[in-house]
């Protein structure tokens, strides 16, 4: 299900044509332009919308709006509607919001420093001056949200004004802003309608006619308050004693309110009135939502009805489709339906809730749900939907949710204790999800009578899927394996998405083991699935793990091409729900890692930087260790050896907080750093922790961590620090036979480098050159580089030597090209094997526009003389034409 961004937030309250001039409180709004601040504080029903659409569609600045509400208090989801908010600005700036996770322990750095991203965007656009109102603030209770926004506004460019509307104050030291002249605020003297205010609005809006000291004393009586004044003025229409009703208004604002609604209501036909009470349990109305709310077939003629009777209703589009009451109309509404029809309220509220789950509107669902007290409807809404929040970043939502339900029994309780197993899992928390896991199996066995055959075994799958996932997360593949596939057994009659994620958790496990076309099918499979259940996040999942498996096979090409693919549907996703997909993080990464492999390293960075902004976004531990373990793998690369510490220290960080997995994943790819930095006893003292042997029988699982044992030993042998070379020739022996086997050939490519480097170092130069040979034969089509370059000065040197025996030769130029410290041309020269005299003479004719037969008669020699030392030079200088001789020549100071 799709929890699209609901575009009427983003709607500015549409002008109406008869409305009362305001130039005191317009002027005060236009004064407030020259600060970066405006806040406009006063209770319900003083107009403070209206006053604020007015201005804005008279301003000849862009504007955007943003409407709030309760379930704004998520930050994800509240920095969401800001990011859609602003891009109706600047199509651009949302790009550069990064939402860091807000469930710790992912949140390593203060929250607010993930909006940095946000402001310098702003600042750098060519845009004019633009305008941001915000309405509805007071809604927001969360602490996290009020901190962000505070240092947003504190740190806000000066080409981008925000006005913040709210019933009450922001608990932000507003003194501070008041003192530095930044902060203008409208409150309520302000927004009071003035005596000539209140006679307009009675005349030209109410259409009535009044004497002034009864307009004074109505304008006395309700204290300019709009939404009174706007109430009585309904109670008047067609009364005859205005002058004893104007006098019997006193009291408070809400007995007065009281009163009025009344008279209002009671003066409806019954059909309406229904109507209205029916539908008051509407944040927005839209006719289809009211049609299956009341049973109605004509929601659209009613509310165009009220619409024109001026009855509190306000449209929040521009082409009338959706609808919302008057706030305090709706309250109070509200308090008459619980009054009058009780019993009714439970049926609307899951009436409500089938229509936006059916929408795919799942926040607006669940509040109904929760609004009708249905416990077990909430509870079935969260297991079915938990992946798709999960990846839709709403793991903050997701645990509001939970923590508001009541106790749980019977048969909600396995569904509940497996939505809290599921958002453990997606936040890290691995060590509580057994415990819930337990809960649910304990709960599933002692209500035998409570589920059908299908529904058991479909929760069953669930718990073992839950299983094998931390199984995985924590290294033991075996029991991961087991676990997948007892899920998938029990899951033949699920939904798509629950089988599509479990079948790429068995494709991943089968890749692990090292079983790649068994693993690729499995990814096809899991591909299908998701496609057929139309969720892009999981698809975006699947192609990303694919790519990884392509990688290891040798196949770059297809990893980018694939990954390329991925930002395609993430396009498409984003025009049709207006969310960006965090877990496209992982996609980026992808693309990282063969761009720094074919040595292009800004492009490289770029991407590597965008991964983890979009994976600290969506929160899964996961996702943002391997972005963060890139990024320093491609700063190392770049010549940032401290930032690239500082990256993979952050990914420590987050692992050690995680499980043993995450701690021996990190520890492994903190080993393959220090590698590319020379830090060999760092390296050493990680395998001898990890227990990583040289003799170790290599049986099924991941070779990555022995292939770094391999590479220790090279570099230690390079330093004469290796015994013997024997125990280093059997090691990569049998990682040769396990990645051939398994079709691994983006490992086995650095194991054949590596073993052609342990044959050389052992003074067996010539014997190195037949696994180097097959290293680049497969390497050269998909352009590795830095798994060459990255072996330092003793693989140059031995590139050297291939280049000197004719072993691809345009490839090994390549790499050497490509090498931290560039080859020499007269070095390069030496590696070519030396040209005859008579060879030197031709070459020195092959720039020249001189023929063969032209060439020999200058030389006093045959043409077929001429023609084979022409084929000799070629030979020695690896080329096939005479414009690359003449090219090549040239780069080796030969002419």
């Amino acid at each position: 299900m799709s929890d699209a961004l609901l575009q009427t937030k983003l709607f500015m309250p549409p002008l109406r044509h008869t409305l009362v001039t305001r130039p005191r409180v317009t002027a005060k709004l236009n004064a407030g332009l020259r600060g970066k601040f405006t806040l406009v504080s006063a209770p319900a029903g003083f107009g403070k919308s209206t006053a604020l659409s007015t201005w804005a569609g008279d301003l000849q600045q862009p504007v955007a709006w943003l409407s709030l509400d309760e379930s704004d208090n998520d930050p994800v989801r509240f920095w969401t509607y800001m990011s859609a908010a602003l891009q109706t600005l600047v199509p651009s700036i949302g790009d550069a919001v990064s939402v860091d996770a807000v469930v710790n322990p992912l949140a390593t750095r203060p929250l607010e420093t993930t909006i940095v991203g946000l402001v310098n965007s702003i600042a750098a656009t060519p845009a004019p001056r633009l305008q941001l109102i915000v309405d509805d603030y007071h809604v927001i209770a969360t602490p996290q949200v009020n901190e962000t926004l505070f240092f947003f506004l504190d740190n806000l460019p000066g080409r981008l004004h925000v006005t913040l509307a709210g019933r009450t104050d922001p608990p932000w030291p507003l003194a501070r802003l008041r003192a530095r002249g930044e902060l203008t605020e409208v409150r309520t003297p302000d927004l009071r309608f003035t005596t000539e205010e209140t006679a307009t609005f009675l005349r030209d809006v109410m259409g009535l006619d009044l004497a002034p000291d009864e307009i004074a004393a109505l304008e006395e009586r309700t204290e300019g308050w709009i939404a009174g004044l706007q109430m009585a003025a309904l109670s008047m229409r067609d009364r005859d004693d205005l002058a004893g009703f104007i006098n019997a208004l006193s009291g408070s604002h809400r007995f007065i309110m009281d009163y009025l609604l009344e008279e209002v209501l009671n003066k409806q036909p019954e059909e309406i009135r229904d109507f209205l009470l029916q539908t008051s349990i509407l944040r927005s109305l839209t006719p289809d939502l009211c049609n299956a709310v009341t049973g109605r077939d004509d929601s659209e003629r009613v509310l165009a009805t009220l619409e024109q009777a001026n009855l509190f209703l306000e449209p929040e589009d521009d082409t009338r489709r959706w609808y919302r009451y008057h706030r305090l109309f709706a309250d109070l509404l509200v308090d008459r339906q619980q009054r009058t029809q009780p019993a009714q309220k439970q049926e609307l509220h899951r009436r409500a809730e089938a229509w936006y789950e059916s929408s795919g509107q799942l926040g607006e669902a669940m509040n109904h749900a929760y609004a009708a007290g249905d416990v077990e409807r909430q509870i079935q809404l969260l297991a079915d939907n938990v992946l798709t929040m999960a990846y839709q970043g709403e793991l903050t939502t997701l645990v509001q949710w939970l923590e508001r339900l009541p106790a749980t029994t019977g048969r909600q309780q396995p569904w509940y204790h497996l939505s809290r197993a599921w958002v453990l899992v997606f936040a890290g928390h691995l060590e509580k999800v057994e415990d819930h896991v337990v809960k649910a199996e304990e709960a599933l066995a002692a209500t035998p009578d409570e589920f059908a055959a299908a529904e058991r075994d479909y929760i069953l799958g669930q718990i073992a899927a839950l299983r094998g996932y931390v199984a995985g997360l924590q290294g033991d593949w075996p029991r991961s394996y087991d676990f997948t596939t007892a899920a998938l057994a029990h899951m033949s009659e699920a939904g798509p998405v629950a089988r599509g994620w479990t079948t790429l958790l068995l494709a991943v496990v089968l890749r692990a083991f090292g079983r790649l076309d068994e693993a690729d099918r499995a990814f096809v499979e899991a591909d299908t699935l998701s496609r057929a259940a139309d969720f892009t996040p999981l698809t975006v999942d699947v192609l990303w793990e694919r790519s990884e498996m392509q990688r290891t096979q040798g196949k770059l090409r297809a990893a980018l091409a694939g990954s390329r693919d991925v930002l395609d549907l993430v396009a498409d996703y984003r025009r049709q729900t207006g969310r960006r997909l965090a877990p496209t993080g992982y996609t980026y990464t992808g693309i990282a890692a063969v761009l720094r492999e074919w040595n292009e390293l800004d492009a490289a960075l770029e991407n590597a930087h965008e991964a983890v902004t979009l994976s600290k976004r969506w929160g899964m531990a996961d996702a943002v260790i391997r972005s963060h373990i890139q990024l320093a793998w491609t700063l190392q690369a770049a010549g940032s050896p401290d930032a690239a510490q500082a990256a993979m220290d952050e990914a420590g960080e987050i692992a050690a907080a995680m499980s043993p997995m995450y701690h021996t994943y990190v520890g492994g790819a903190a080993a393959k750093l220090h590698l590319l930095q020379g830090k060999l006893d760092a390296v050493a003292a990680w395998a001898d922790a990890a227990g990583i042997r040289v003799d170790d029988t290599l049986e099924e699982g991941p070779t990555g961590h022995h292939i770094h044992l391999a590479h220790l030993l090279v570099k230690q042998q390079a330093r004469g620090r290796l015994p013997s070379v024997q125990p280093l020739l059997r090691l990569l022996t049998r990682l040769e036979e396990r990645t051939t086997a398994s079709g691994a050939h983006g490992e086995l490519i650095t194991v054949l480098a590596l073993r052609a480097l342990a044959l050389a170092g052992d003074g067996r130069e010539d014997a190195a050159l037949e696994p180097l040979a097959r290293a680049l034969e497969m390497a050269a089509p998909e352009r590795f580089t830095r798994t060459f370059v990255d072996m330092g000065p003793p693989m140059r040197d031995l590139l050297l030597r291939a280049l000197s025996r004719g072993i691809a030769g345009d490839y090994v130029r390549s790499l050497l090209a490509a090498c931290d410290e560039p080859v020499a041309p007269d070095v390069l020269a030496a590696a070519v094997d030396p040209l005859t005299e008579r060879e030197l003479e031709i070459l020195r004719l092959l720039p020249t526009s001189l023929s063969t037969v032209e060439m020999a008669e200058q030389l006093i020699v045959a043409p077929s003389t001429v023609r084979t030392h022409i084929k000799s030079i070629y030979g020695k200088l690896q080329v096939n034409r005479r414009t690359d001789a003449v090219k090549r020549a040239s780069e080796l100071q030969l002419l």
